[in-house]
C-alpha cells in the first residue's frame, strides 16, 4: 500500500510521453486507477519503478502525476496521502462589454490596430464548437490544435491520452458531408464555446459581437470529466460537471508547449474554479500557474468564481476574551452529501464538536493521527465523517476536514474552540454553487475571502465580474482579499448579461466570473501582440501583463485601492496604453 513518503519523489525530467502501450486504456482514463499530484526532483530515486502497475507522467520540471491501482491504495484518506496530492475538482465560473473595456478602441485604433494576430489564446474547458463561423478567417479554421482528453482508444505521441486534432484536420472536417467522422470532438456543455468566443471569436455585426482577440490563433483542451472515486470521496451530485486539478495542469502544459512550437505567445483563459483549499496559493494548480506565468511569452487569466453571495464562507477569530464560536450551518432539505473545510491559524489546537438538529452532540478527537474519526449520530440518520490534521504539510495551517452523509435538515452547530493564548483565526468553506444545495449555507456567512482557486495564485491575472451598464460589481462575484491579505482579485472586466455565442451558430445572454476571465485573456493577448509580436518587449511574462492591465484599470476616486471586491479597478486596455506610452516617453527621455 502506499503511504505519505510515496508522493515527494524525485523523478528525472523528461518530455511528456505518449499513449501508453499497456493498458489499452491509458491510467489517466481508467476509473481503477487513482490520481496524485507530486513534485520531483531531477535524480530517479524512491521505489516508484519497483510498482509495476504505478505510472509515472511528468507535467514539468516541478509537478507530475503518479497514478496507481485503486485495489493498491487502500481507503482514501485525507491524512494517509497528504491533502495536497488529492486532486482537486474544479467546476465552472458561469460587444457593448468590449467598448466597456477599452478593448474595440484599440482593434480599430489607426496605429496600433491590435487584434492578437500572431498569438495564442488557450482555452481549457468543455470543448469548443469547431463548425461555427466566428473560429474561421475565411473557410479556414482559426484553431490550431483541439486535444479533447476524453477520447478513448486513439494513439497519439503528443498527448499521453484523448486525441489531439490539428488545424489540417478541422479544415478536412469543414468541407466534409460528415465532419464528426474526421473531429469527432463536440462541445456538449457550451462553456468552453462561449469562452473561445468572446476571447477570440469574429466580428459578428448582426449580433454587435466580437471577441477580444478576433485574429488570434486557437488552441483548445477539453477536459474530461473527473472520475467516479474522486467524485464519490468529495460527495459531488452525480450530474455535477467537475474537472480534476491534474487533468488541467496537463491542458496548460499542452498548449504551452503547442504555442511555444508555433513561435507565438500564449494567453491562457481559465473559467474554472473550487473551494477546496486555504485560499492562499496553495493548490497545486495555483502554484503551477503562477509557475509557468513567471516564464517569458507565457500569460494566464482566470475567473475570481461567483461565491460572494453564497454564504459558503465563515470565518471568525479567537483570542483571550473569546476563545470559543458556535458556527451554525443550515443543511437543506435532501442534502445527500457534501464536503466542509475548516483551516486554523496555527499553532492552536482546536476543539471541535458538533452538534445535530436534535441537540446531540459529538466531539472530534484532535489526536487522530492519520485516522478518520467517524461521528454516527443516534437521534438522525446522519454519519460524519472528520479528518483532523494538525499541521497540514503545504501551508502549515491546520485542517478540519468533514463529510457529511445523508445529514438531517435543519441548524447544525459546530462549537470551535481554543486555549488560553495569541488570537487567531480560523476559516470554513463549503463546495462552490452546483456541487451543494442552494440551501446549505452559513447563516452567519461572509462574502469575503470568496475567491476561489487558482484565483488565489499570486502571478495570474484574477478577473471578477461587473455589470458595464452601471458599472456596479456583480452581486455573486468572488471577493478577496485572501486570508493572507494577497490581493485578489486583480480586476474587474465586464461579465453580467454578456452577449455569448452558443453551440450550432446562435446567440445568448449570461453572465459569471469565467466570462470577465474570457475578455481578459483576449485583452491579455493584445498586450502580448503588442510587446512580442511587434517586438516592444520581447520577452514580456505574465508579470509584465499583469502590471500593465493594473497600471490601466480604471478607479473611482471615492474609494480605496486595491479594493477587496474590484481589485485595482475596471479593465481599461486603452488607458492601459496611454500608460505604457507615458512610461516609453519617460523611457526615452
Amino acid at each position: 500500500m502506499f503511504g505519505p513518503d510515496d508522493f515527494e519523489m524525485q523523478i528525472q525530467q523528461e518530455e511528456i510521453p505518449g499513449i501508453y502501450p499497456e493498458p489499452s486504456i491509458p491510467p489517466a482514463q481508467d476509473e481503477q486507477y487513482g490520481d496524485f499530484i507530486v513534485k520531483h526532483g531531477q535524480n530517479t530515486e524512491g521505489d516508484y519503478e519497483n510498482r509495476p502497475d504505478a505510472q509515472f507522467l511528468p507535467v514539468n520540471e516541478m509537478f507530475g502525476i503518479l497514478y496507481v491501482p485503486l485495489n493498491e491504495i487502500g481507503p482514501l484518506e485525507i491524512n494517509s496521502y497528504t491533502y495536497a496530492s488529492l486532486p482537486k475538482c474544479y467546476t465552472f465560473m458561469d460587444v457593448d462589454a468590449l467598448n466597456a473595456s477599452g478593448i474595440t478602441r484599440l482593434n480599430n485604433h489607426p496605429y496600433l490596430n491590435l487584434q492578437g494576430e500572431g498569438t495564442v489564446i488557450a482555452v481549457i474547458d468543455s470543448g469548443i464548437d469547431y463548425m461555427n463561423s466566428i473560429f474561421r478567417s475565411g473557410d479556414v479554421s482559426r484553431i490550431a490544435y483541439i486535444w479533447d482528453q476524453t477520447i478513448i482508444g486513439g494513439e497519439d505521441e503528443r498527448v499521453p491520452y484523448g486525441k489531439v486534432f490539428t488545424r489540417e484536420d478541422i479544415n478536412r472536417a469543414l468541407i466534409d458531408e460528415n465532419p464528426r467522422e474526421i473531429v469527432p470532438s463536440v462541445d456538449e456543455n457550451g462553456h468552453g464555446t462561449a469562452m473561445a468566443g468572446l476571447a477570440a471569436g469574429n466580428f459578428v455585426p448582426a449580433e454587435n459581437f466580437s471577441g477580444a482577440a478576433p485574429k488570434a490563433t486557437i488552441i483548445v483542451v477539453k477536459l474530461k470529466t473527473a472520475k467516479s472515486y474522486l467524485r464519490e470521496f468529495y460527495q459531488y451530485p452525480p450530474q455535477a460537471e467537475v474537472f480534476q486539478e491534474n487533468d488541467i495542469m496537463l491542458g496548460i502544459s499542452f498548449a504551452v508547449r503547442m504555442a511555444k512550437s508555433m513561435g507565438m505567445p500564449i494567453s491562457v483563459c481559465l473559467g474554472l474554479g473550487t473551494s477546496q483549499g486555504a485560499h492562499i496559493g496553495d493548490s497545486e494548480l495555483s502554484r503551477y500557474v503562477d509557475y509557468i506565468n513567471e516564464d517569458s511569452q507565457v500569460s494566464v487569466s482566470v475567473a475570481a468564481g461567483n461565491e460572494g453571495a453564497a454564504q459558503h464562507h465563515y470565518t471568525a477569530e479567537l483570542n483571550g476574551g473569546r476563545n470559543q464560536n458556535i458556527v451554525e450551518l443550515r443543511i437543506a432539505e435532501g442534502e445527500q452529501g457534501f464536503s466542509m473545510e475548516c483551516w486554523g491559524d496555527p499553532p492552536d489546537d482546536y476543539g471541535i464538536s458538533v452538534q445535530s438538529p436534535a441537540g446531540e452532540t459529538l466531539y472530534v478527537s484532535s489526536s487522530l493521527g492519520a485516522g478518520t474519526q467517524e461521528l454516527s449520530f443516534i437521534f438522525v440518520e446522519t454519519k460524519v465523517l472528520v479528518n483532523y490534521v494538525r499541521m497540514e504539510r503545504l501551508t502549515g495551517k491546520q485542517l478540519i476536514y468533514f463529510r457529511f452523509f445523508h445529514p438531517a435538515a435543519g441548524i447544525w452547530k459546530i462549537n470551535v474552540s481554543k486555549r488560553e493564548g495569541p488570537g487567531s483565526r480560523f476559516h470554513m468553506w463549503l463546495p462552490v454553487q452546483g456541487l451543494i444545495s442552494p440551501d446549505t449555507y452559513f447563516l452567519e456567512s461572509t462574502p469575503y475571502t470568496t475567491v476561489t482557486a487558482p484565483g488565489d495564485s499570486t502571478r495570474s491575472i484574477t478577473a471578477t465580474a461587473y455589470q458595464y451598464r452601471d458599472n456596479s460589481l456583480y452581486f455573486q462575484a468572488g471577493r478577496g482579499f485572501t486570508p493572507n491579505n494577497q490581493v485578489t482579485p486583480d480586476l474587474a472586466a465586464p461579465g453580467v448579461d454578456l452577449i455569448i455565442p452558443l453551440s450550432g451558430g446562435a446567440f445568448g445572454k449570461a453572465s459569471g466570473s469565467s466570462l470577465a476571465a474570457a475578455i481578459t485573456a483576449g485583452a491579455a493577448a493584445l498586450v502580448l501582440e503588442w510587446a512580442i509580436v511587434r517586438g516592444n518587449i520581447p520577452y514580456a511574462s505574465g508579470n509584465t501583463v499583469k502590471f500593465y492591465l493594473q497600471k490601466g484599470a480604471v478607479r473611482e476616486e471615492q474609494m480605496e485601492y486595491p479594493n477587496p471586491g474590484w481589485g485595482y479597478g475596471r479593465l481599461d486596455l486603452y488607458h492601459t496604453f496611454e500608460v505604457i506610452s507615458l512610461v516609453f516617453l519617460a523611457g526615452d527621455a
